[in-house]
């Protein structure tokens, strides 16, 4: 599943959320006690077998194909390190299917879990899914549960919003007026990606700018990333989107987070306004050499967008080199994809001879 995801990030996709399934009678709600947690294994971190009085939690459903939870899990790195010593844990949760075996959760958590730095558990059956998500008409990843000091349930919903969430939680000053003025950001956070949309990219830069004016705590929301960058590159602002650029690809680089320095490629190398700015194309260059060096030159994907770079910075030997070395690292859709882009290479050799 990790190629599906692989292709829409060929496609340019980024999806916020994981699309949720119809909502069922809630048998758990905000206010509930906490269920207990029950895994087969601890991939990293001690156990929680209880919920400590005085602690915080954030329990969060995630899965290995789920491309929406991977983009989430550096930004709640960054918040177990700002808030651990204020005692809150966080637990990446995901149980077992036919895409998310413990050998890939596993593999994910020897390879990210490191560098992220919080707790991960895994459960080969649905008890502790079904006591959580299921109870609560949950039907989408990722999803987190904040837990309260008192081991009680005090937020349920997309792990975008624990910016606002966590300081109030902590502090013992949540309230049921906060959880409604979360459902007022979420329909503000829907604005402004319907803002994407519009044919104009200053109107998304300006919605987006309105809305981190108002929640300057939410402007990390990495979802925003690949829409900004590509507003930026659309509205022709070089200089804004190198500076932008740089800062995303020194974050992913320091964090092993190649879906950010992936969202900094691919839009650098596969959109028209981008390739056609020679004035992004060493920052494309830059940006497809740090994901090569984070994800391994083992890593189709990677491969391609290296192989891109040169071809539109005018290096076609190189680009054909690369192009070639994705192909094969590559297998299945994503093959044929990669295929399909590279046959360009020599074409356009092909074209440059005709013309002579």
């Amino acid at each position: 599943m990790r190629k599906l995801f692989a292709l829409a990030v060929l496609a340019g996709l980024v999806a916020p959320v994981v699309a949720q399934e119809p909502k069922k009678e809630s048998a758990l709600k905000v206010g509930d006690k906490a269920p207990a947690i029950k895994a087969t294994k601890w991939l990293q971190g001690a156990e929680v077998k209880e919920f400590a009085e005085g602690k915080t939690y954030v329990m969060e459903f995630w899965a290995t194909w789920c491309g929406p939870c991977i983009v989430m899990m550096p930004h709640m790195a960054e918040l177990q390190a700002e808030y651990k010593a204020k005692g809150v844990t966080f637990i990446g949760f995901t149980k077992k299917d036919p895409n998310n075996t413990e050998e890939k959760v596993k593999t994910f958590v020897e390879k990210r879990g490191p560098k992220l730095a919080y707790t991960f558990a895994y459960a080969d059956d649905k008890d502790t899914y079904d006591a959580w998500m299921t109870a609560a008409g949950q039907g989408g990843i990722p999803c987190c549960f904040v837990v309260d000091k008192t081991g009680k349930i005090a937020y349920i919903g997309h792990p975008m919003y624990l910016d606002v969430v966590l300081p109030k939680v902590v502090a013992g000053k949540w309230t049921a007026a906060d959880l409604e003025g979360v459902k007022k950001i979420e329909e503000e956070v829907d604005a402004v990606f319907k803002a994407t949309g519009d044919k104009d990219p200053e109107v998304f830069l300006k919605t987006l700018g309105e809305f981190e004016k108002k929640y300057p705590e939410l402007s990390s929301i990495p979802y925003f990333h690949s829409a900004r960058l590509g507003s930026l590159v659309r509205a022709k602002k070089t200089d804004e989107v190198k500076k932008v650029a740089e800062t995303l690809l020194a974050k992913g680089v320091k964090t092993d987070d190649s879906g950010l320095v992936n969202t900094v490629t691919r839009t650098l190398v596969l959109f028209p306004d981008a390739i056609a700015n020679k004035g992004l194309h060493a920052t494309a260059l830059k940006a497809a050499e740090a994901g090569l060096k984070v994800a391994g030159d083992k890593d189709a994907i990677a491969l391609f967008f290296v192989a891109e770079a040169h071809f539109i910075g005018g290096d076609k030997v190189k680009a054909k080199d690369f192009g070639a070395k994705a192909v094969a690292a590559a297998d299945g859709q994503l093959k044929e994809q990669i295929e399909t882009r590279v046959k360009r290479y020599d074409e356009e050799k092909k074209e440059e001879k005709k013309d002579k």
